[in-house]
């Protein structure tokens, strides 16, 4: 992928995709406060969708994303299945797993990119992942170790 509208275009489907599953999930339960949740990281999504297009729209290379403080969680984590049955702890950790899948896409796409525009724009869409990854592992850690709270 070296075609700027295609490397944009990819990272646009990645967050419907992502907005999709937090949709799907936000139907599924039957809590309010985790529907409500649920459509808010939908909404976030979105957000980075509208972003993005704006990005393709306006052909501009450079991308503005804080860092965030990443303690590797979900690398310690195996991706729970896709069930109906799944506990919120199994939802979290799918989450989580699939933000890190997509930030070492980027970080790989940054580091085989023999364009210098390219590689930045990697380098920034992976630290947009990292930033969601953090959120889904501070989520999950909430859930899955709730005795320490």
């Amino acid at each position: 992928m070296t075609n700027f509208t295609e490397i944009i275009q990819f990272a646009i489907d990645r967050e419907i995709e992502a907005e999709s599953f937090y949709l799907e999930v936000a139907a599924k339960t039957t809590k309010e406060a985790l529907r409500e949740l649920f459509v808010g990281f939908a909404a976030e999504e979105k957000n980075h969708q509208q972003m993005l297009k704006g990005v393709l729209n306006n052909k501009k290379t450079e991308l503005q994303f804080k860092h965030a403080s990443d303690y590797k969680i979900s690398e310690t984590v195996d991706q729970a299945g896709l069930t109906d049955e799944m506990t919120l702890a199994d939802v979290f950790s799918v989450a989580m797993k699939n933000e890190e899948a997509a930030m070492k896409m980027y970080q790989k796409l940054a580091s085989d990119s023999t364009s210098e525009d390219s590689k930045r724009l990697f380098e920034s869409l992976a630290v947009m992942e990292q930033g969601h990854k953090v959120k889904m592992e501070e989520y999950y850690t909430d859930v899955a170790y709730s005795e320490v709270w």
